[in-house]
């Protein structure tokens, strides 16, 4: 530029159909002066999150059943086995998109609102924060305009990672430079799949086909390429397998990035079944079997999330002072998901409530199809450019196995001795007398490591790495000391650079 002229830079102004200009003043011509417009990225691809079980906000009849607010803490744990049971059935529920929205407007006009993009159907608690932190990263090019406006020059999020290695990771999976440059061409919406997780995740797979479409659909003339990448929570991963494998859904999806997905199913499944789910979610949605199993009975997708056939033989151990057994021998079906007799068995039909006689042959038929033949059907398949990343600490003990062991609490044991006393003997039932114990394994608090397979010619990347299962998109890292960076879990490094390693597939716009 002639040191003689003046010049100045400006930003695009973005307007409501996605579309930018520039705000230019003119200048007298004697003044030489030269506007120099940065231009931002003009092409998109979205990118869609899918959370995993309990984790859309669902809505019965137009009530809120299932969103975690003050008043669900305040009407849930007091509510009855019969209630539970009515409200969350797969058959009455919906998605319920009203949820809290975390730093809503902060994309300005760029893109359609975050509102418009699904974000209030992820259960706040879980997915709030993280998703605001993971469209920033993804868009953060606007600090490449910044700089031309201060001395110091700031790094994006794709640039800070370059070369850098989590762990002791394998070289190539590290961002090179070529790989962060070619990331910057494009923009990257990002919306979200709020599903109803009761029903089977066959019927969600459905869904999300049509979800899909209709996000491509939102940016006519946007688009990098007719396809969408997917970010996947936990059973969000079966449901977009389901879509990619067994529906011929590959030629919507540019890649998928799974954070802790079950892929071969989990021993937490029949816990939860057994005796309900643990923490604050436990209050809401049911802390022992009385309260949870009726509704899990009736719920495809929790369902299948069972161990499959896959999984290692022998995950569920029953132990007394006389024997010691370990099942399943070879089909987890038969032995124990249908199974009707046995004290250890899933389902107990007297707490199914109702016609108890109907309501196990619908359970019955529920396992055969669709819990069977979606876990089966689904075995080693995945979409040819797959990433994934999954808990493998000790300091997050899980369910690798079970153990139902012989236990008498002495407060039962005291009210025995008086029985017998009184002439009136009582023997208590095993799983009375039983306590389930989990194996404490490595893993993220539910799936274990066990539960993860890490080799197939189609997996790219595989990051073993500190995570929570239900916060593995948590923005602050579990261990600073040993984490990556300082503000931001590694987690979130590795699903932001797996979709800069997918997007090496499209040209250059």
């Amino acid at each position: 530029m002639d040191n003689n002229e003046s010049h100045s830079y400006h930003r695009p102004i973005w307007d409501d159909n996605g579309k930018f200009h520039y705000d230019l003043v003119s200048q007298p011509k004697e003044k030489n002066h030269v506007a120099i417009c940065l231009m931002p990225p003009k092409k998109v691809i979205p990118v869609i999150f899918i959370p995993g079980v309990m984790g859309s906000n669902l809505k019965n009849r137009g009530d809120e059943v299932w969103q975690f607010s003050a008043s669900s803490l305040k009407k849930w744990p007091t509510a009855s086995p019969e209630k539970r049971k009515f409200l969350l059935d797969p058959n009455t529920t919906t998605v319920d998109d009203s949820g809290e929205i975390f730093n809503d407007g902060a994309d300005g006009k760029k893109f359609t609102s975050r509102r418009a993009r699904g974000w209030g159907s992820a259960f706040y608690k879980s997915y709030g924060e993280a998703l605001d932190r993971l469209q920033y990263l993804l868009n953060d090019d606007d600090i490449l305009m910044d700089n031309y406006f201060r001395d110091e020059q700031l790094q994006t999020a794709r640039q800070r990672f370059i070369g850098v290695r989590i762990g002791d990771e394998p070289v190539e999976q590290v961002l090179n430079e070529e790989e962060a440059a070619h990331g910057h061409k494009f923009l990257y919406p990002l919306h979200v799949f709020g599903y109803n997780w009761l029903q089977s995740n066959a019927d969600s797979a459905t869904l999300l086909g049509k979800y899909i479409r209709k996000v491509l659909e939102t940016y006519p003339g946007r688009l990098a390429v007719e396809k969408v990448i997917l970010i996947t929570h936990s059973m969000g991963g079966l449901v977009a397998r389901h879509y990619s494998e067994n529906m011929n859904g590959q030629v919507d999806i540019l890649g998928i990035v799974h954070g802790v997905m079950p892929d071969l199913g989990s021993p937490a499944a029949y816990r939860r079944m057994k005796i309900g789910e643990r923490g604050i979610i436990g209050m809401i949605i049911g802390n022992n079997a009385e309260k949870l199993m009726p509704v899990l009975a009736q719920s495809p997708g929790p369902l299948q999330l069972l161990p499959g056939t896959a999984y290692r033989t022998g995950w569920l151990k029953i132990e007394n002072s006389s024997t010691r057994t370990s099942l399943p021998v070879a089909d987890p079906y038969e032995e124990i998901y249908l199974n009707k007799t046995d004290w250890w068995r899933l389902c107990e039909q007297d707490l199914l409530l109702g016609d108890t006689d109907s309501e196990w042959a619908a359970f019955v038929q529920r396992i055969k199809n669709p819990v069977k033949k979606f876990t089966e059907n689904l075995d080693r398949k995945y979409h040819p450019w797959t990433w994934l990343f999954y808990g493998a600490s000790a300091d997050n003990p899980s369910d690798a196995f079970l153990t139902w062991k012989e236990r008498i609490p002495e407060r039962m044991k005291e009210a025995q001795r008086v029985r017998e006393k009184a002439g009136n003997p009582v023997a208590l039932s095993p799983v009375r007398a039983s306590e389930l114990i989990s194996s404490a394994s490595p893993g993220d608090g539910t799936v274990p490591v066990t539960a993860i397979r890490t080799t197939s010619p189609r997996i790219h990347a595989v990051l073993a790495t500190d995570v929570d299962h239900e916060g593995a998109f948590a923005v602050d890292p579990v261990n600073r000391s040993r984490s990556v960076y300082s503000d931001l879990s590694d987690a979130m490094v590795f699903t932001v650079r797996s979709v800069v390693k997918i997007v090496q597939q499209v040209p250059a716009p």
